[in-house]
């Protein structure tokens, strides 16, 4: 079980989070998130210095709460093919929940607009959280390749960019979506934009026939 200190941190963090998706930052008060955390606000003044400090660690939590990798994704001894639909799955999993505070997440970098540290903290944070997913599926990649089951002629970084630009394009977009959310801009949406990705990236039928009928030339000329 967590340390008492982090689930209160956390219930801090859910409080602000929902305080300011119905108010929006500007107009949300730290008495009234302390109320809903059912904590002080001494207490929360512990955990954040101020407004500023609580809204950057709200956006950051969002992102690390939502996006939990599942087990499969680091299990090496699984075929690439199921890793790569772990990951995909974890990103699908997530994707609502982020998108729906995606408001919060605008209006904080117009807060560390002017505040190189805070600007600092959010680039870092998100762009470690980038990274590290970055070389999980660049790996998953390598992996498929060298097992035969991806295509060996597949640009392993192209890959990985492409593919998070396709869930960060549907993540911007469900912004876009309140009422009647379009399917393609939902968590089945990711599914199958992810997964048409991946069936590119595998190797087919008539590619392992056409491997196989080199090798048996080879095999004569030798």
């Amino acid at each position: 079980m967590p340390p008492r200190s982090d689930l209160k941190r956390q219930r801090i963090l859910t409080a602000a989070r929902d305080v300011c998706a119905e108010s929006g930052y500007e107009a949300a008060r730290m008495d009234e998130i302390a109320h809903r955390a059912g904590v002080s606000k001494g207490t929360l003044y512990n955990f954040f210095a101020g407004k500023e400090a609580l809204l950057i660690a709200t956006v950051l939590s969002t992102y690390q709460d939502y996006i939990v990798l599942l087990p499969g994704v680091e299990n090496d001894t699984l075929d690439p093919r199921d890793r790569l639909a772990a990951l995909a799955e974890s990103l699908a999993t997530g994707f609502e929940a982020i998108a729906q505070h995606l408001l919060l997440t605008h209006q904080a970098w117009s807060v560390v607009l002017n505040s190189p540290a805070a600007r600092q903290e959010l680039l870092g944070t998100l762009r470690s959280i980038y990274s590290g997913y970055t070389e999980t599926l660049q790996s998953i990649l390598a992996a498929g390749i060298e097992r035969g089951v991806l295509r060996p002629d597949i640009d392993i970084s192209v890959v990985a960019t492409n593919w998070l630009a396709i869930y960060d394009g549907l993540l911007y977009r469900a912004g876009f979506e309140e009422d009647e959310p379009d399917p393609a801009y939902t968590a089945a949406g990711v599914r199958t934009s992810l997964g048409w990705l991946i069936q590119q990236l595998l190797v087919t039928d008539t590619a392992r026939a056409d491997e196989k009928i080199d090798i048996d030339k080879e095999s004569v000329r030798t």
